[in-house]
């Protein structure tokens, strides 16, 4: 509360934003965790119910800061007048920064959602696999892959990570991870990882080889695959060839003189 020998219109400015400030950090956190119920259900279904309209407060954000900018106590004595209201705008400031948090957060689990949905009808991926998780920077990501049956060796499985970029660019590159096999009768060969986005080392890939048993299972097979294989395949303008072998090995692969690498599943 303001200190009650404070100017009254600067006092009631400052605590009507700070109480709309509240309301708003109320409402987007309820938006929030319908979301996370739609991710953990991992069903393309669900998505499809659901309004994916991002959230845009950032005008009424910039009113606020306004707002609290007019009220500062510049003119104001040294004394608790000023030092109650400076807190005021620190509290103020601090529930901005908070909101603005959500709103981000918000819009990256509908960006990330949209950029499922345009898998799906701009690539013709039909029947998904798909499995939600977080990466370093604790922003939602998704794995999606095409159910379809891999019968043929010169048929590709395209395993996509997504965070909210590729809908919006609607390109391969700096948008999302994308990683093709192919089906060798017991086992599966890793022909390509296009780990060319502009999030690297997020753990993308690695959530990949993380689920990747689990991915496997949900895609019809005429054998059982017992295997995963594949090469080292350096790109020294994103990373080098140490850090991939590191990485394989980090992922339980063994990895050969030759730079091949395998891993028994």
């Amino acid at each position: 509360m303001v200190y009650k020998n404070c100017r009254k219109k600067k006092r009631n400015k400052i605590e009507a934003s700070i109480k709309d400030l509240i309301s708003i950090q109320n409402i987007l956190q309820e938006k929030i965790d319908q979301l996370k119920k739609i991710i953990d259900f991992e069903d393309v279904n669900e998505i499809l119910k659901i309004n994916l309209s991002e959230i845009n407060t950032e005008r009424i954000l910039l009113d606020n800061q306004k707002s609290m900018d007019s009220v500062k106590c510049k003119d104001f004595k040294k004394g608790k007048c000023k030092s109650c209201i400076d807190e005021s705008i620190k509290q103020s400031n601090y529930l901005n920064e908070k909101v603005q948090e959500c709103i981000n957060k918000h819009n990256q689990y509908i960006n990330t959602f949209k950029d499922i949905l345009y898998l799906k009808n701009e690539k013709n991926v039909e029947d998904m696999f798909i499995k939600f998780g977080f990466d370093k920077n604790y922003d939602l990501i998704c794995l999606v892959c095409d159910k379809i049956k891999y019968y043929y060796n010169d048929e590709k499985g395209k395993v996509y990570i997504v965070y909210g970029d590729v809908h919006k660019t609607k390109s391969e590159y700096k948008s999302f991870l994308k990683m093709e096999f192919k089906y060798k009768g017991d086992y599966i060969f890793i022909d390509r990882i296009n780990a060319s986005t502009d999030k690297l080392r997020c753990g993308h890939a690695t959530f990949v080889f993380s689920n990747f048993n689990a991915l496997i299972q949900n895609i019809e097979f005429p054998e059982k695959v017992h295997y995963i294989k594949g090469y080292v395949n350096e790109n020294k303008k994103y990373i080098k060839r140490k850090d991939l072998i590191k990485f394989y090995k980090k992922n339980g692969f063994f990895v050969y003189q030759d730079l091949a690498f395998e891993k028994s599943i």
